[in-house]
C-alpha cells in the first residue's frame, strides 16, 4: 500500500511540462544533449521521445508498456533535476569535526589529515569542483551540476573516516544532526 501511493505522487509529475531556461536542448538518436551555462550533460533514454514548442518539453513514451508508463514521472524529475543543475550548481558543506581533521587542496589533489600515519589523497574528478571555506581546513564546498555525481562524492568522502557516535567526531554535512551514544557509566 505504501508503495502505491508514493507510486502514484511520482505519475503526477508526468502532467507537467518542462521549461528550458537558458538550456539548449538537442535530441539525438534517444541521446538526450543538455548544455547550459555550468556544463554538457548527456543522457540515454530508450523508450522516451519529446515534443518541443518555443522552451517548453514535454517527454512521452514511445511504447504503451506499463513500465514505461509509470517511469515517465521518474524521468520529468531526472530531467529537472538536470536542467536545474546547468543553471544551478548543487552544493553541499562537509564539515570535519576531531583533532587533527583537516583538509588541503593542492592543484586537483585533496589530501586528508584524518588522524591515521598518512593522509588519504584523493584526486578530485573534472565536474566537481571543491573549495576550502574560511581558511579553516574543516569546512569544504563541494559542487556540481550533476546531482547525482555530487551525491556519490560526498559519500566517498564520508567513509574515508567512520563516524565515531560516543564521541561525536567524523564528517558531517552541515546541517546533519547525529544522536551520540552514552558511554557505560560505572
Amino acid at each position: 500500500m505504501f508503495f502505491k501511493k508514493r507510486y502514484f505522487k511520482f505519475s503526477r509529475l508526468s502532467n507537467n511540462i518542462l521549461y528550458l531556461f537558458n538550456v539548449f536542448l538537442n535530441f539525438n538518436n534517444f541521446y538526450f544533449e543538455f548544455l547550459g551555462f555550468l556544463g554538457f550533460y548527456r543522457i540515454y533514454l530508450k523508450y522516451f521521445y519529446f515534443s518541443k514548442k518555443n522552451n517548453f518539453i514535454n517527454i512521452f513514451n514511445l511504447k504503451k508498456n506499463f513500465f514505461l508508463k509509470n517511469l515517465i514521472g521518474f524521468i520529468y524529475s531526472y530531467i529537472f533535476n538536470i536542467i536545474k543543475g546547468l543553471i544551478f550548481n548543487y552544493e553541499k558543506i562537509l564539515i570535519f569535526i576531531g583533532l587533527g581533521y583537516k583538509v588541503v587542496l593542492r592543484s586537483s589533489y585533496l589530501y586528508f589529515y584524518l588522524s591515521y600515519s598518512h593522509p588519504r589523497v584523493y584526486k578530485i574528478p573534472p565536474d566537481i569542483f571543491v573549495k576550502i571555506l574560511n581558511n579553516s581546513s574543516s569546512e569544504i564546498s563541494v559542487k556540481s551540476f550533476n546531482k547525482q555525481r555530487l551525491g556519490e562524492i560526498c559519500l566517498i568522502f564520508k567513509n574515508l573516516k567512520k563516524i565515531d557516535v560516543y564521541k561525536g567526531k567524523g564528517i558531517f554535512y552541515k546541517n546533519e544532526k547525529i544522536n551520540l551514544k552514552i558511554l557505560k557509566k560505572k
